[in-house]
């Protein structure tokens, strides 16, 4: 807002959704008031322009030009490296690479505001070569305590996803309020902080982005990661099988779940180099993660692939010898495993010939399953699927509406923006990607 002559001129906030208003995946969103703006998510697109799955190695080598004009980095003025920078931040959400995966080319003199969890799985990602994003210029934010970046407010609010440490945001300006859903859910190990929100909702909000990534998915047979956790259990009581595992070892929430299933069944849970070390540089997040030094629950078998190479190499791997798993020990005491799967992993194992009298369990989205299948078909083990999503099914969407109560909501991360017409009737704002619109 500013004075002329006596008048008070009021700025309206301006919003562009670059990609997301009518997909999942590769969020990326500007706000505009008066010369602030700032980008909420930058991240690598899940399908392409035939909504077939996109493969990020076709960015690797190109042009930032070739980008743009291919529509994978949207046309941005002054947010790229070799621009002037025009961005007061960059908000990101949680560390998923379809909401950070093009921060690689962003002019690192543009600050970025994250979660503590959120940089250190980043920061792990460039490490072991997952990414090309060097976090650099960042800034790990307080929960709920509001922060200005120009004309904007910006308060972030852990959430319970999938993704480690995930936030939401709460941004004003112009006597505005915006709050971004971010990725969301509120059957997760943290659904007390979506209870939270549903009991103290941030108040006066004109316009709710919201995520809608289950819309016209199943929500399957186990609905919450509690469900996951007791079924785990169940099944692992046979004690007349070696189980094998396949899981994200970023979904720190499945980890802990099959942590404490195999506590409750009094199994062990093998888990490779990488995965302890990921949870080790999250212990100063929480001091209630799994670790590979809690004893005889959990123990490391060091798979020889690049990871644990690059580990060897840097003298990282040797914190972690005392819960070295060896072949003999796997051979003796195999039906007491649950070995996490990996690719090399499961070679070993045919190799050695320790798959007899096994099962998979299968705890990831079913997309995955088929680069996996024919290898476990192939050596007549059985899989069996254990999962839930990462997140928020219809009744949580409605839920979380209803306690905010926005005035308008805008679809995003989501292929059926039209179903929230269905659920939320006139108060949905369907856009398109690149219409901006004020507010």
């Amino acid at each position: 807002m500013i004075s002329l002559g006596g008048l008070r001129t009021r700025f309206s906030m301006k919003v562009t959704i670059y990609r997301g208003a009518k997909e999942t995946g590769g969020t990326c969103i500007e706000l505009q008031s008066e010369n602030s703006r700032i980008l909420i998510d930058f991240g690598l697109p899940l399908v392409d322009e035939n909504r077939e799955p996109f493969d990020s190695k076709k960015i690797k080598n190109k042009s930032k030009e070739d980008l743009i004009k291919s529509g994978v980095l949207p046309a941005i003025k002054g947010l790229y490296k070799d621009e002037q920078p025009v961005f007061d931040a960059i908000l990101l959400s949680h560390p998923h690479q379809d909401h950070y995966g093009l921060l690689s080319f962003v002019n690192p003199k543009i600050p970025v505001y994250l979660s503590q969890g959120c940089k250190e799985l980043i920061k792990i990602s460039y490490y072991f070569g997952q990414t090309d994003c060097d976090p650099k210029n960042v800034e790990a934010v307080t929960m709920w305590q509001p922060f200005k970046k120009g004309n904007f407010t910006i308060t972030p609010y852990l959430v319970d996803h999938s993704g480690f440490d995930a936030l939401a945001f709460l941004i004003e300006s112009e006597s505005k309020k915006i709050f971004y859903s971010g990725d969301f859910r509120g059957h997760g190990r943290k659904s007390v902080l979506f209870d939270n929100i549903l009991k103290t909702p941030p108040k006066n909000i004109d316009y709710l982005i919201l995520e809608g990534s289950m819309l016209g998915r199943d929500k399957g047979r186990y609905h919450s990661e509690k469900d996951i956790e007791n079924e785990l259990a169940r099944v692992l009581k046979n004690k007349t099988n070696l189980f094998f595992i396949a899981c994200s070892s970023q979904n720190i929430d499945r980890l802990v779940s099959i942590y404490r299933a195999c506590v409750k069944s009094n199994r062990i849970f093998v888990i490779d180099p990488y995965t302890a070390l990921i949870l080790d540089k999250l212990r100063k997040v929480s001091t209630k993660l799994p670790q590979f030094d809690w004893g005889k629950n959990i123990r490391l078998f060091f798979v020889p692939n690049r990871y644990t190479m690059k580990m060897a190499g840097d003298k990282s791997l040797f914190k972690f010898k005392s819960a070295k798993i060896t072949y003999q020990e796997i051979q003796n005491i195999r039906n007491q495993l649950v070995v996490k799967d990996s690719y090399t992993t499961r070679r070993i194992f045919a190799d050695k010939k320790y798959l007899g009298n096994s099962k998979l369990i299968y705890s990831m989205w079913d997309g995955y399953l088929p680069d996996v299948k024919p290898f476990w078909d192939m050596h007549n083990v059985p899989i069996v699927k254990i999962h839930s999503s990462g997140h928020a099914y219809v009744e949580e969407l409605q839920k979380f509406v209803k306690a905010i109560n926005p005035k308008y909501i805008i679809p995003n991360h989501t292929f059926y923006p039209e179903k929230f017409l269905e659920l939320f009737g006139s108060k949905t704002k369907i856009v398109n990607d690149k219409e901006t619109f004020e507010i």
